[in-house]
């Protein structure tokens, strides 16, 4: 889910046709998402992507997608849903809640009338996952989100097996290169109210700077430009865009501090990444929010309140996200121990991002007890990649954090 809310509280009234608001989803009507290769959904968390990005009319009119549309409105949980029917058990909100209370209201186009006749030049939102190209090995990502680690699986092949089966052709992946998709962005991005790309790293995407030119500044001044990004890079070019749209997002991927981000984002260095926020924050750009994406996981855990003070005194908020995959790297594989200890150290925390805290405090005391058996899945799989990168976790998480006593 998005770290940002495109704000307003836009209601749909059902007074006009028979909508089950308990199920209803605005997605499938006004939303498109392509993940890392160009496969179409209605979003990020829907299950099961199938049409490419150039058969685009065949997926909007198909037969899946109606009979997802009308689960919707008849109060049917599609179990295409289910990340969604589980957050709102577990939390109250989800994509859906968030999806609901943002796009009618930003939207010009009346919502009844694109639900009983739905028009695909009427869909305002597109999440764009640009293939995986990127510059890192970041320890909890995946081949599917990273060339650079696809490639360091192909020439080891004992990492095969720690990622879930796939395919491991880069060639599968290199789709946003073709010229073909970049028309299809010059096409139907223009129409947009929000865009969204994640990667891979966008911002090494070579042709994303003539993409954003191209979108008529009329259309910018209505459009929510929305980017998660790795900062290893700062494309000046781009960001004189920025300017012109309503509003730009740069959501930050940043786990822990100094060597445990080193380590964690491995090719990545704290001392760049502070470097490039200060660039950023200094560009004094007064339409930009720039936001901390932070996966609370088992290598990191240890450096969460140390990372919070330094964005504190950045006054930066912190959007938490809690590790669900590998499961070894859920903070149950740590010890109870130390999930008291940061329990103690918080219990008084008053800071910036006082929201955050309270997040990690909750799933910790949800999750106080250790599971054994992830711990050692864990170890195993650090030592596993230390061999390779030549690196040593026991440099960088306590001995606590991961003991078996």
């Amino acid at each position: 889910m998005d770290s940002f809310s495109m704000g307003g509280v836009g209601q749909i009234s059902t007074c006009e046709m028979a909508i089950k608001k308990e199920t209803f989803c605005v997605a499938p009507w006004f939303s498109l998402f392509l993940d890392s290769k160009g496969r179409l959904a209605p979003c990020c968390k829907f299950k099961h992507s199938e049409e490419r990005y150039n058969k685009i009319s065949e997926y909007f009119y198909s037969d899946k997608i109606s009979k997802l549309r009308k689960d919707l409105m008849e109060g049917i949980k599609n179990p295409g849903c289910e990340a969604c029917w589980r957050d709102e058990e577990n939390s109250g909100d989800s994509l859906r809640l968030m999806s609901n209370r943002n796009i009618p209201f930003h939207s010009k186009i009346n919502i009844h009338e694109q639900v009983k006749n739905p028009k695909l030049s009427n869909v305002k939102s597109f999440d764009l996952t640009l293939g995986n190209l990127c510059n890192l090995k970041c320890v909890m990502c995946h081949p599917r989100c990273s060339s650079q680690l696809l490639a360091e699986v192909n020439v080891n092949e004992q990492l095969k097996n720690r990622y879930k089966p796939q395919d491991y052709d880069q060639e599968k992946f290199n789709w946003p290169k073709n010229e073909d998709f970049v028309k299809w962005c010059e096409h139907y991005l223009p129409q947009a109210i929000h865009i969204k790309f994640t990667g891979g790293e966008p911002f090494l995407i070579p042709w994303i700077h003539d993409l954003i030119k191209k979108i008529p500044d009329e259309q910018k001044q209505k459009c929510v430009l929305h980017f998660t990004t790795n900062l290893t890079i700062i494309n000046d070019k781009i960001f004189a865009e920025f300017k012109k749209f309503k509003q730009v997002w740069i959501s930050v991927s940043v786990e822990g501090i100094h060597d445990t981000f080193d380590y964690v984002r491995y090719g990545h260095s704290w001392k760049l990444l502070v470097e490039n926020l200060r660039k950023i924050t200094s560009k004094e750009i007064e339409n930009l929010t720039i936001k901390i994406n932070h996966v609370i996981q088992t290598p990191t855990y240890h450096s969460i309140l140390q990372m919070t003070r330094f964005f504190d005194d950045m006054n930066l908020e912190i959007n938490p996200i809690l590790a669900t995959f590998p499961a070894h790297y859920h903070i149950s594989a740590l010890s109870k121990e130390s999930k008291q200890e940061f329990l103690d150290n918080t219990q008084n925390y008053k800071g910036f991002n006082i929201n955050f805290i309270k997040f990690v405090r909750s799933v910790t005391k949800e999750h106080i007890e250790q599971n054994c058996a992830l711990t050692k899945a864990c170890v195993n799989d650090l030592k596993r990649l230390d061999t390779i990168r030549k690196n040593n976790h026991a440099d960088i998480i306590p001995k606590k954090n991961l003991s078996l006593d």
